[in-house]
């Protein structure tokens, strides 16, 4: 099933459906193949019906905006030290 989007994202009239790019559902890449707004419409195409009402809206602003994130950084003390991605794998391997 493919259900078709303008190229910015925007849902199109049925004049022009044949010439617009069709967001298809076989895969998580073919939806987003056309960007997010495009999945997200596609979304709220789908939901709105179902719900029978408009999804709400929300914008968020922010100024002067801190984020703060804790990275493990490896250091290469020797050449046989190797360096490993932090997973639970890894965690449980060395716990």
């Amino acid at each position: 099933m493919t259900i078709p989007v303008h190229e910015n994202g925007s849902s199109p009239t049925t004049d022009q459906t044949e010439s617009k790019a069709q967001l298809g559902l076989d895969s998580g890449h073919a939806l987003m193949q056309h960007g997010e707004a495009a999945f997200y419409d596609f979304v709220a195409q789908q939901l709105e019906p179902a719900l029978g009402r408009s999804l709400p809206q929300m914008e968020v602003r922010c100024k002067n905006l801190s984020i703060i994130a804790k990275v493990p950084v490896v250091k290469h003390s020797s050449s046989s030290a190797t360096s490993e991605l932090p997973s639970v794998y890894n965690s449980l391997k060395h716990a």
